[in-house]
């Protein structure tokens, strides 16, 4: 949870995330946060998919996720608990 001085948010720890690190770090003020976070942070992060440069946030759920998985598997997975769901007796 970061940048609760202008609107708390729960970010990707990233070279972003740890540059608002730094400023917590070395007397955080909010013009320090906000000129850090520029025009269109969000944008870059979650729309242009700048994973170093862009904010990322994050939800609760993301306390849940154990593994990170390939694409793949992940598919793989799906379609074998949509095909045991429909078909109870395999």
């Amino acid at each position: 949870m970061t940048l609760k001085e202008l609107a708390p948010v729960r970010m990707v720890k990233n070279k972003f995330f740890n540059e608002l690190e730094e400023i917590y770090n070395t007397g955080r003020n909010k013009e320090s946060l906000i000129a850090s976070l520029g025009r269109a942070r969000a944008k870059k992060g979650m729309f242009e998919g700048d994973m170093e440069d862009g904010e990322l946030e994050i939800g609760q759920v993301s306390a849940l996720i154990d593994d990170v998985l390939p694409v793949e598997t992940v598919f793989q997975n799906l379609l074998k608990e949509f095909e045991a769901a429909n078909n109870p007796n395999l």
